[in-house]
């Protein structure tokens, strides 16, 4: 059986080309917006192949996004004030590494699946096996069976 880790200090995460593959395969058409903590509130601005490194740079933004095309290039959330866009999440249980589409997906983009502080890697356990992830600040470890192995 295959399952999903990361192997290095951060934490798991899913690169913003792996939650697209996933919407993708399961039929769920997105519009991703770079959302930015302004102090008064969150700026949005639509992502349309932005440079990577300029939203990277930034521990304050990430990327969200919206089932509905808000049909504007950028807008303002202000502090205690709802929009009226609604973000998507992806619907998987992130404790099951055994997901098919997030395996397909990580084995598929390589590298290219990890998140900023993330190194996602496709290891083998026996099938069928229950297993328990460790994580030690952020680097797991699978460990599965009744006498227990890890990868």
């Amino acid at each position: 059986m295959k399952i999903v880790l990361n192997k290095c200090f951060g934490g798991f995460e899913l690169s913003h080309e792996a939650k697209m593959e996933i919407f993708k395969k399961r039929g769920i058409e997105v519009f991703p917006y770079i959302i930015n903590w302004r102090g008064d509130g969150n700026f949005y601005e639509k992502y349309e192949g932005l440079a990577i490194e300029r939203f990277h740079n930034s521990l304050t933004a990430s990327i969200v996004y919206f089932k509905e095309d808000p049909k504007v290039d950028s807008f303002i959330e202000k502090i205690f004030e709802k929009t009226e866009y609604d973000p998507i999440y992806l619907e998987f249980d992130y404790e099951n590494r055994e997901d098919g589409d997030l395996v397909e997906v990580v084995e598929k983009l390589g590298k290219l699946a990890s998140g900023r502080f993330s190194e996602l890697k496709v290891v083998e356990i026996p099938d069928g096996a229950s297993y328990k992830i460790n994580d030690y600040d952020g680097f797991e470890t699978a460990y599965y069976g009744f006498q227990l192995g890890s990868v």
